[in-house]
C-alpha cells in the first residue's frame, strides 16, 4: 500500500511507474530484449539492452515533471509556488543523472562494447565531439544542469519563463534523436516531435502539479482548475495534430498501421489519447465547475496511469524502426487485432456511457443476446486476419475495410460487455478470442475462401446455438418448492 505520508504529487507520480512493465513487455515481444548475434558484427550486451530504454523512460519522465511543475509553479498560479519549482529543479536533477547515463549506454549499443569499457575517456570523448547525436547530448546536459540549478532562483515570472525557455529546449532536443531525426529532409518529422514532446511534458507534469498544488492551497483550488482546463485542451490538440502529422511522415498508409509493429504502437498510442480525452472532457463537466479537489485528485489518478502506459508505450516506439510500404502477404499483427477488436471499441462504448450516447436498437440487442457479440468479434478476428494478407482486393482496401469491421463488430461487442448481463460475452471472449488470437498469429495462416468461410459457418453455429439455449432457459417453467409444513402445538 501506498504510504499516507506521501504528498498528493507524490502519490500521483507512483501511477507513471506503469509504463515500466508495458514497456518491457513490448520490447521483449519485439525481440528487442535479447542479444542478437551476427557474424562479423560486435554484439550489444543484455545490459545497455535493458538499461537504455529504462533510462529513456526515466528522462521522459523526469523532463515532464520539469515542465508541468515550472509551467503551472510559476506561470499557470495567481502566485509562485515555491514548493513547485524546488520540485522541479529536483525532477531536472533525476533528468541530468539520466541524460548523464545515456553516454555510456549508447556507446555501449553504437559500438556494441560492455558498460565497463564504454567509460573510456577518449571514446566518449569523439562520442561528444564528433557524432551529431553526441552534440545533442552535450547540448541537453548543459540546459538541464542549467535549469537544475535556476530551478532555486525562479522568483517570479520572468525567470520562470527563463527557465521554462531552457527546459523547453532540452526537452525538444530528443526529438533530433530518433531514427529520422538526425538526417536531413526529414525537418517536418523533428519539428511535430519536438512540439509533440512539449505539449505531452506540460499535460502530464502539469496535471500532477495542479493536484499538488490545490490539495496544499484549497483557497485556489477553483481558479487553478480552470486555468489548468484550459492549458490541457491546447495541449490535447497540439498533442493530437503533431502526433498525426509525425505518423504520416514516418507511416506508409493505413496497411502500416496494421500490419507493421510501428503502426500498432502508433494505434496504441492513439487509443490512449483518446481515453485520456474522454477522461478530461468528463473532467471539465463534473469537476471544472465546482472546483472539487477531491473529484480532480481521483480523475487525475486514472489519467495519470493511462499517461504512464502511453509514455512507455512512446519509449518503446522510439525503440522501434519506422517500417517500409505494405505489400500484399503482409499479415495484420496481433496488438493491431487487440486494438482495433477491443481496445478502440471499449473506448468508444465508455466515451458513449449512457442513454444518449448508444444507439437504442444496439442497446436493446446487445442486452437481450450478449453471448453472440462475443462469439462474433472472435470470429472476425480470424477472418480478417486472414484476409487482410490474401491481397484479392489490395493491401490497402483489406487494411481499412478489416480495420471498419472489427471496430463495428467490436463496438457491439464493448456495449454488450458494459450491459446489465455482460458477464456471460465477457467470459466467452476470454476464451474464444486468445484462441481466435493464437490461430491468426500462426506463421502460416490460412488464406483460402473454403477455409474462411467454414470459419463464419462455426461462428454462426455458435450463435444459432446459443439463441436456442437461451429460449430453452426461458421457456422453462420455474420448479416452487412448497413450503414445509410446521405442527403447531
Amino acid at each position: 500500500m501506498i504510504p499516507a505520508r506521501l504528498s498528493t504529487g507524490a502519490r500521483l507520480s507512483l501511477g507513471l511507474l506503469a509504463g515500466v512493465p508495458v514497456l518491457l513487455l513490448i520490447l521483449a515481444t519485439l525481440g528487442a530484449l535479447s542479444q542478437t548475434t551476427v557474424e562479423g558484427l560486435p554484439v550489444v550486451p543484455w545490459q545497455t539492452l535493458w538499461g537504455l530504454p529504462l533510462d529513456r523512460w526515466v528522462r521522459d519522465i523526469a523532463a515532464s515533471l520539469v515542465l508541468g511543475f515550472v509551467v503551472v509553479g510559476g506561470l499557470l498560479l495567481p502566485r509562485l509556488d515555491h514548493r513547485l519549482v524546488r520540485l522541479a529543479s529536483l525532477a531536472a536533477l533525476a533528468w541530468l543523472i539520466a541524460l548523464l547515463a545515456q553516454v555510456p549506454l549508447t556507446v555501449s549499443e553504437l559500438l556494441g562494447r560492455p558498460l565497463v569499457d564504454s567509460l573510456e575517456p577518449q571514446i566518449v570523448a569523439a562520442l561528444l565531439t564528433q557524432t551529431q547525436l553526441g552534440q545533442i547530448l552535450v547540448a541537453q546536459i548543459v540546459l538541464v544542469a542549467l535549469v537544475a540549478l535556476l530551478g532555486w532562483a525562479i522568483l517570479g515570472r520572468v525567470t520562470a519563463a527563463i527557465v521554462l525557455g531552457m527546459a523547453a529546449a532540452a526537452a525538444g532536443l530528443t526529438g533530433l534523436m530518433g531514427h529520422s531525426g538526425l538526417h536531413a529532409g526529414h525537418t517536418s518529422a523533428s519539428v511535430s516531435l519536438f512540439i509533440h514532446l512539449l505539449a505531452a511534458g506540460v499535460w502530464v507534469g502539469g496535471l500532477i502539479a495542479v493536484c499538488s498544488h490545490v490539495m496544499r492551497h484549497p483557497d485556489d483550488a477553483a481558479l487553478a482548475i480552470r486555468r489548468f482546463s484550459t492549458l490541457a485542451l491546447v495541449c490535447v490538440i497540439v498533442l493530437a495534430e503533431s502526433g498525426l502529422l509525425n505518423a504520416s511522415l514516418r507511416v506508409d498508409g493505413v496497411a502500416s498501421l496494421i500490419t507493421t509493429a510501428y503502426g500498432t504502437l502508433i494505434l496504441a498510442k492513439a487509443t490512449l489519447l483518446a481515453a485520456l480525452i474522454v477522461f478530461g472532457w468528463r473532467q471539465r463537466r463534473r469537476v471544472v465547475p465546482t472546483g472539487d479537489r477531491v473529484s480532480l485528485v481521483r480523475f487525475a489518478g486514472y489519467e495519470v496511469l493511462l499517461m504512464g502506459i502511453a509514455l512507455g508505450v512512446s519509449v518503446a516506439l522510439s525503440r522501434t524502426a519506422p517500417p517500409a510500404g505494405a505489400i500484399p502477404g503482409d499479415h495484420i499483427t496481433a496488438g493491431a487485432l487487440a486494438v482495433l477488436a477491443l481496445g478502440v471499441p471499449l473506448v468508444m462504448a465508455w466515451a458513449g456511457a449512457g442513454r444518449q450516447g448508444r444507439p437504442a436498437w444496439l442497446h436493446r440487442l446487445t442486452a437481450a443476446y450478449p453471448e453472440p457479440f462475443a462469439v462474433a468479434v472472435a470470429v472476425l478476428t480470424y477472418v480478417m486476419a486472414a484476409i487482410v494478407p490474401s491481397g484479392l482486393l489490395g493491401i490497402g482496401v483489406a487494411a481499412v475495410l478489416a480495420s471498419l469491421a472489427l471496430i463495428a463488430v467490436g463496438w457491439a461487442f464493448a456495449v454488450a460487455a458494459l450491459g446489465p448481463r455482460g458477464l456471460p460475452a465477457i467470459v466467452l471472449a476470454a476464451v474464444l478470442w486468445p484462441a481466435a488470437l493464437w490461430l491468426a498469429s500462426l506463421s502460416d495462416p490460412v488464406e483460402t475462401g473454403a477455409q474462411v468461410a467454414l470459419a463464419g459457418a462455426v461462428g454462426l453455429a455458435c450463435i444459432g446455438l446459443l439463441v436456442v439455449v437461451r429460449r430453452t432457459a426461458r421457456s422453462d417453467p420455474a420448479v416452487a418448492v412448497a413450503p414445509e409444513e410446521v405442527p403447531v402445538a
